[in-house]
């Protein structure tokens, strides 16, 4: 095998990759053995498939974990032969098998820039109290009596935080909604025995607080602006009238918090025990906000101590990463284009600390001697494909065509870096 790292000054090396015949064709051997062990075909026994058969039913799966394999194996011996290369990206190979069964692969690998690593263990931190106070413990049993509250029927005039039912019927510009948009609106085209809270912005800005004051019986047209944010765009800026019956007004019954509460949360148990799962399911949620603390504050200080140049390439990726999160993360902007100018030299700043770090982390990792198991990485994966509900087989094929196992490898490694700077830290808690 001959592995070839050529470093330009601009954060990236070229990778070039020779594997031998006889390797490739015994990693291919490999991997059919592998899908002759587990393949089920109609007319053979599992495991007792004709290899030729195996070879010529799967051969683009094969062929495709092959060449993954292949450069995997390409990419870790360039690591082992470069200990001081620190890559951030592997980038998309350019990759064949020659008619001899020779392999060859070329790769643009994104690399961590040089610079000298600033003072990181010590580092002083400031955290909330970690202790869990009778006041937090009966905020939780607030919280959880007004999630099982009951709402019953009142002969009055609705107010705030009460419920009303009621129907109606939506008109633009004296048309039936829909009529005059020229396509269904759903839900804005009318309701009947719709329970509404009596809570402004609840439903759209200006509604909810216009039920106040109205009981069972009455009427009254409600003229509702609909905002620049609303997802069906011919409505927004446009009035709307909802046309509104009250059909009945409710008020929130909160429990007494008593022994009847707690079997009501937590079935089989007193009070005196739901406080004391509600005080342990306090304490560790205050655990991991500490962590987060110590995490967050850590990076911010190490960011602010390091100092070198990242290429345009690098940050513009992060850029769009950051970019791409914020747009998608919520209700999409009226205006993308506005959006996307306002916010980028925002994400500029964000990716150019994140890049910063993330380096930093990885320096700190080789000095400090910190790294990830064959284990670890493969247990992580098997966690996500839990979660994704996909095979692990699968899913192990679609990451490593992707190029994601290295990102996996990196993310669990920041976080073991992390953990251990904030075993490093100075704490002191914040008494406020």
């Amino acid at each position: 095998m001959e592995i070839n790292v050529d470093i330009q000054p601009d954060c990236t090396a070229t990778l070039k990759a020779s594997i031998p015949a006889e390797t490739t064709a015994a990693r291919r051997a490999s991997i059919v053995d592998s899908y002759a062990g587990k393949a089920k075909l109609p007319g053979f026994r599992p495991g007792k498939t004709p290899k030729s058969i195996i070879e010529k039913r799967f051969k683009k799966e094969i062929e495709e974990e092959l060449l993954d394999t292949l450069f995997e194996t390409a990419c870790s011996t360039a690591l082992e032969q470069n200990p001081k290369l620190k890559v951030l990206n592997f980038g998309k190979p350019e990759q064949s098998i020659d008619e001899q069964g020779n392999y060859t692969a070329t790769s643009t690998m994104t690399v961590v820039p040089e610079f000298e690593l600033p003072e990181y263990k010590g580092i002083e931190v400031k955290v909330p109290s970690s202790e869990v106070t009778e006041a937090d413990i009966e905020e939780s049993l607030n919280s959880l009596a007004e999630q099982i509250a009951e709402f019953a029927p009142v002969d009055r005039a609705a107010k705030k935080d009460d419920v009303a039912i009621i129907d109606f019927k939506t008109t633009l510009e004296g048309k039936p909604v829909a009529e005059a948009v020229g396509k269904p609106v759903g839900f804005l085209e009318g309701r009947e025995n719709q329970w509404m809270k009596v809570e402004d912005d609840q439903f759209l800005p200006g509604f909810a607080s216009a039920l106040e004051g109205l009981k069972a019986g009455d009427s009254k047209d409600i003229t509702v602006t609909i905002p620049d944010t609303f997802p069906i765009a011919e409505l927004r800026g446009k009035d709307l009238v909802f046309h509104t019956t009250v059909k009945e007004v409710r008020e929130k019954e909160l429990p007494a918090i008593d022994d009847e509460f707690a079997a009501k949360v937590l079935p089989g148990k007193t009070l005196e025990e739901l406080k004391a799962a509600v005080k342990e399911n306090i304490a560790q949620r205050k655990t991991l906000q500490i962590d987060e603390a110590k995490a967050d504050q850590i990076t911010e200080k190490l960011a602010d101590m390091l100092d070198f140049n990242l290429p345009e390439a690098v940050v513009e990726r992060e850029v769009y990463g950051i970019l791409q999160q914020a747009m998608y993360s919520g209700n999409p902007p009226a205006d993308m284009d506005k959006f996307v100018e306002d916010a980028r030299e925002e994400a500029r700043n964000e990716a150019r600390r994140n890049l910063k770090v993330f380096f930093m982390l990885q320096e700190v990792a080789q000095v400090e001697k910190i790294s990830v198991t064959e284990m670890e990485l493969y247990n992580e994966v098997a966690r996500q494909a839990r979660q994704q509900k996909k095979a692990l087989k699968a899913y192990i094929r679609e990451i490593q065509r992707e190029g994601r196992v290295h990102g996996i490898r990196m993310s669990l490694l920041t976080a073991k870096v992390l953990d251990f700077l904030t075993k490093e830290a100075k704490v002191s808690v914040d008494e406020q």
